[in-house]
This record gives C-alpha cells, sequence and structure tokens, in this order.
C-alpha cells in the first residue's frame, strides 16, 4: 500500500494554526465566564412564581366552584323556559295583590260615602230639628198670644 506522498508542511502554517486555534480557545473561554458572570447576576425568581402559582391555584379552584354551579349548566332554551315560568308567578302574584288593593280601596271609599252620607243625614236632621224647634215656637207664641186675646 502506498500513500500518496504529502506536501511538505511549512512550520509557519502550523504555528499560526494553532495560534488560531488557541485565539478562538481563549475567545470561547471568555464567552463562557461572561455568560457565568451574566448568569451569577440573574436574580432568583422562584419565590416569585411559587407565589404567582398560589394564585393561579387559587383561582383555578375559584374556577372550578364557579363552574360546578347549576346555573352554568343551563342552556338558553332552558333558561327562557324558567324565565317564562317565574314571569306566569310573578304575573299572578301582582295580579292578586292589584284584586286586594282594589278590594280595600273600595271598602274605603265606601266607608268614605257611609261618613258622607251620615254627615249629611246629621245636617239633615239638624236642619229638620231646627225648623221643627220655630215651629213650635211659633206655635207656643200663637196660641199664647190667642190665650192672651181670649182671656180679655
Amino acid at each position: 500500500m502506498n500513500q500518496p506522498a504529502q506536501p511538505p508542511v511549512d512550520p509557519r502554517d502550523a504555528i499560526e494554526l494553532l495560534e488560531e486555534i488557541l485565539q478562538s480557545n481563549a475567545m470561547l473561554h471568555a464567552a463562557i465566564v461572561g455568560l457565568t458572570a451574566i448568569r451569577e447576576k440573574i436574580p432568583d425568581y422562584s419565590e416569585t412564581l411559587r407565589a404567582m402559582q398560589g394564585h393561579l391555584d387559587a383561582m383555578e379552584a375559584r374556577l372550578g366552584r364557579i363552574e360546578a354551579k347549576p346555573a352554568l349548566q343551563l342552556t338558553p332554551a332552558i333558561m327562557a323556559d324558567e324565565f317564562g315560568k317565574r314571569a306566569l308567578e310573578v304575573r299572578a302574584e301582582d295580579r292578586k295583590a292589584l284584586g286586594e288593593a282594589r278590594d280595600a280601596l273600595a271598602c274605603s271609599l265606601g266607608r268614605a260615602e257611609a261618613m258622607i252620607r251620615q254627615r249629611r243625614s246629621t245636617a239633615e236632621q239638624d236642619w229638620w230639628v231646627t225648623w221643627a224647634a220655630m215651629g213650635g215656637l211659633l206655635c207656643g207664641a200663637f196660641l199664647a198670644l190667642v190665650g192672651v186675646v181670649a182671656a180679655t
């Protein structure tokens, strides 16, 4: 086996190549040292992240409780049907309350009319008593006059 003949290596090329490798190695070393220094300057956020995780867990638990509520299980059709039923119940209650109010008003008006009639009848009665007293007085005076004239 014959190996092809290699051209002779110039020692200057080897030295330049070694210097390039050393320079590249120095640059890599400086980069690693710089990255390590930067990493050491980065603040530790682990406590803040743990607190945030706690808040997120609490929020997730609250959302779970909210999602478990029966109102969120209702569809719009079911809700519309429930609203319709409740509206009918409320209207029936309103009708009943209006009827009771109407009856109470009629009763109050009847009492007021009775008071007015009673006042009128009292006034009429006073009028009749006054006229009867005047008539009695006039009749008495007339009879007294007739008695005086007849006695003379």
